[in-house]
């Protein structure tokens, strides 16, 4: 079976990292600069290695995603893809964690809520954002029981 990871492309790996950090507290945080012999690869001056990412990763409520630099290809936001955080809403730690995650990036002032953290009809909550990169989050929670 595989797995299945989101893996972003940014301007600057390096700077979006950061903002995941303290804005998401992120965790887990992993990042490979290019190195001298892969810069002619990417077309990338030797002066200014240790700001490129090739590779690098992050976890958000124990998910985990991967990112790196375009490398000069155009980066835009779609609305075709979000990324959706799923919890167990039967797990008092889980329901903790979402509860202070949400409280966190809503009050960053750094994301824009398009719909707040809130009970749902199919009986779990459900809250979406975007981010400063212009990626829109989801984050659910759901009786797994019921799955």
């Amino acid at each position: 079976m595989a797995k299945l990871y989101p893996y972003l492309a940014f301007d600057n790996a390096k700077e979006a990292l950061g903002y995941y950090e303290e804005v998401f507290g992120a965790t887990n945080i992993t990042r490979l600069p290019v190195g001298e012999e892969q810069s002619e690869m990417f077309g990338i001056p030797k002066d200014d290695l240790e700001n490129t990412t090739v590779h690098g990763g992050f976890t958000v409520l124990g998910a985990n995603l991967f990112c790196s630099d375009s490398f000069g290809k155009p980066v835009s936001a779609t609305n075709q893809i979000s990324i959706m955080l799923d919890l167990d809403n039967e797990d008092p730690v889980a329901v903790a964690e979402a509860e202070a995650f949400y409280e966190k990036v809503s009050s960053s002032g750094k994301v824009t809520i398009t719909l707040p953290y809130a009970e749902q009809f199919w009986g779990g909550k459900m809250g979406q954002f975007v981010d400063a990169y212009g990626i829109s989050w989801m984050l659910h929670s759901q009786p797994y029981s019921k799955l």
